[in-house]
């Protein structure tokens, strides 16, 4: 009953939003005592979407400092390293947070449905199908970050967690059978003005491609691990034809500033979030277009080819313990060709367009380097190596730097430096999204290239996806030339999708950063060994899941997250390994004799537990970690991930 209790005293708590002032005393005069019969669906529905957007305090230490770390959205350590936030899983599994949100949804689940035999209004049984879809979505998003959670509440006093398993076969059921229990034709004009509906204002027909959008991914989530279930439930669900496909059927949550579940998930102005070395990878040389200079700047800008020319080579500062291909570099220039959305997603050093920029970061000028014999950045008041940041596109592995860390401080450990994540994601204007039209294209267009049945073809679905994902970033003119470029990224990757010859490697040109010497090197494509034994790096379904995983930024980091489980795609470099990493401290097995190499267990695959559960709930922390299949641990695959 204190669960039950907790959830009520929530729910009140939300209803003073929506009551008038003599409900709010009598609400306060015992809260405990808040009757079922006094609680809207609506209202309790309503709590658990505002609460999983993410207040600025859980948003920080799960979406930021995890989520984006483990898909490699930013560049930061973290997860990518196998760091364990006891103290932050701890918050995030706990009814405050996780379990609250799905606490709410569930107490939402059974009014509802103890109300439905008796409807007092006519739109209570949508209310109660609307309730089930997002409880799929919250249970989901628990698992796929701890592994085996209790996916439903009686508020019994009994706990019961399921395997991972059980948890897929009951969301993708409940996905269905709520979806078909919508009733499209009953007024929900009550909902829309009561503003309880922050996804879709009381379109339930939006909700009903929600759910089907959601049954293809989570049936899609099986095809690693049953990919007899996965079709089958993948087709089922296709059959319907009915999903998530244009830009105004996104299922999306308008933010708003304050110290609010509302306020923005990526909106702390102290979290620099840089660009990752994966997605500048993947980013420059794809599609073939031009760098979109400004105006403003052009006369400024200096512009180079990043396929010919690798930039400064700074061996002495930069360090090369890692698969980056382009690592030991700083790129004394703007990449001549890039993927359109890549200056809407992060600013250029040292300019202030007013739209992208972001004013907390700093604008970039020079950066000194540090004599590596004397660890100072001067002499005499001259500079050891001085650079010229303003107008370049860098970025570097995170990790373990050891000395080069003191030694590039200017440089690499200053914000301003590298291009950064726009103004439009943080100041708290925008709506997270949660499900877009170009993750429908490409679930489906990977599911037509395993020869599932599926409308349209795989190259139909994929060039859908990426014109859904160009539309939304506002660079849809660029779109026909970047379908049929034959140009290939930094890790041998290009956009048209029947050109699958692999890139081959070169000899690219450089600059000795210390003498000034231009030099050549061959510039060698990384081996994605967890992906077809690191064969291919232009197949068709890299393309395919890396245009995916460039659409889901910067909103979506779990879901790339669970892409790369799944198949190890797109390619994710390793952190920098100046010092082995620590073994016994659950730190992932990178050494300096492994550190070019590419094994699953370089990667983190869930969240660990909080340690006080095995503590207070020693039953049902047993009960999980044998659903789980393996050690609690962070390097223990999710049933669905198994490798």
């Amino acid at each position: 009953m204190k669960t039950l209790k907790r959830t009520i005293i929530g729910v009140a708590s939300l209803a003073v939003l929506f009551t008038a002032c003599n409900d709010f005393e009598e609400i306060n005069k015992d809260p405990n005592a808040v009757d079922e019969s006094a609680i809207k669906v609506s209202y309790l529905l309503n709590k658990s979407v505002m609460g999983a957007q993410q207040n600025p305090h859980i948003a920080e230490r799960i979406f930021v400092y995890q989520w984006k770390s483990a898909a490699r959205f930013e560049r930061r350590s973290g997860l990518a390293t196998g760091a364990n936030y006891n103290d932050y899983n701890t918050d995030y599994f706990g009814v405050d947070y996780g379990v609250g949100w799905l606490n709410n949804v569930n107490m939402a689940v059974k009014i509802g449905t103890e109300r439905a035999a008796n409807p007092e209004y006519p739109y209570e049984n949508n209310l109660l199908q609307m309730s089930r879809i997002w409880r799929a979505y919250v249970i989901s998003e628990l698992a796929d970050n701890f592994g085996p959670v209790p996916p439903e509440n009686a508020f019994d006093g009994i706990v019961e967690y399921k395997s991972v398993g059980d948890i897929y076969d009951f969301i993708i059921s409940e996905l269905k059978d709520a979806a078909g229990k919508i009733d499209v034709n009953v007024d929900m004009s009550t909902i829309a003005s009561e503003k309880t509906d922050a996804f879709y204002d009381g379109d339930v027909s939006k909700w009903i491609k929600f759910a089907n959008s959601l049954r293809l991914r989570y049936a899609m989530r099986l095809s690693a691990v049953d990919q007899a279930k996965a079709k089958a439930a993948f087709e089922d669900a296709a059959s319907t034809n009915n999903f998530i496909t244009t830009q105004d059927e996104i299922a999306q949550v308008q933010e708003k500033g304050g110290w609010t579940d509302l306020d923005g998930v990526m909106s702390r102005p102290w979290n620099a979030q840089p660009i990752s070395v994966t997605i500048n990878n993947m980013m420059i040389g794809l599609g073939g277009i031009d760098f979109q200079v400004p105006e403003a700047i052009k006369a400024e800008v200096s512009l180079k080819d990043a396929r010919t020319y690798l930039g400064l080579r700074l061996e002495k500062h930069l360090p090369v313990s890692t698969n980056d291909p382009a690592a030991g570099y700083f790129f004394d220039a703007l990449p001549s060709k890039i993927d359109p959305r890549a200056t809407k997603l992060f600013h250029i050093p040292g300019y202030d367009d007013g739209t992208v920029y972001f004013s907390n970061i700093g604008l970039a000028d020079k950066a000194r380097l540090a004599d590596p014999a004397t660890g100072n950045v001067e002499e005499n008041g001259k500079a050891y190596l001085e650079l010229n940041v303003k107008y370049t596109w860098n970025t570097w592995v995170a990790g373990k730097w050891d000395k080069y860390s003191a030694l590039t401080s200017e440089l690499t450990g200053a914000s301003k430096t590298y291009p950064s994540l726009s103004k439009i994601y943080r100041e708290s204007t925008n709506k997270r999204v949660w499900f877009g039209p170009w993750e429908t294209e490409f679930l489906l267009a990977e599911a037509a290239l395993y020869g599932w049945n599926v409308q349209g073809s795989a190259k139909s679905h994929y060039e859908a996806g990426i014109a859904a994902s160009f539309e939304y970033h506002g660079v849809s003119e660029f779109l026909n030339d970047y379908l049929n470029s034959t140009e290939y990224n930094r890790v041998g990757t290009s956009v048209a999708f029947d050109h699958t010859a692999e890139a081959k490697s070169y000899m690219a040109e450089y600059v000795d950063g210390y003498t000034g010497e231009k030099k050549t090197v061959t510039y060698t494509y990384p081996k994605n060994s967890i992906y077809k034994n690191g064969t291919v790096n232009n197949d068709k379904l890299t393309k395919i899941i890396s245009q995916k995983y460039l659409a889901q930024v910067p909103w979506l980091p779990l879901e790339a997250w669970s892409d790369h489980r799944r198949l190890g795609l797109p390619f994710f470099e390793n952190q920098a390994v100046e010092i082995d990493y620590n073994v016994s401290s659950n730190e992932l097995p990178l050494t300096r004799a492994n550190c070019r190499e590419c094994k699953w267990e370089f990667y983190q695959e869930r969240l660990r537990y909080p340690a006080n559960m095995e503590i207070n709930s020693k039953d049902s922390y047993m009960k999980a970690v044998e659903l789980l299949g393996g050690a609690d641990l962070i390097s223990t695959p999710l049933w669905w991930a198994k490798h």
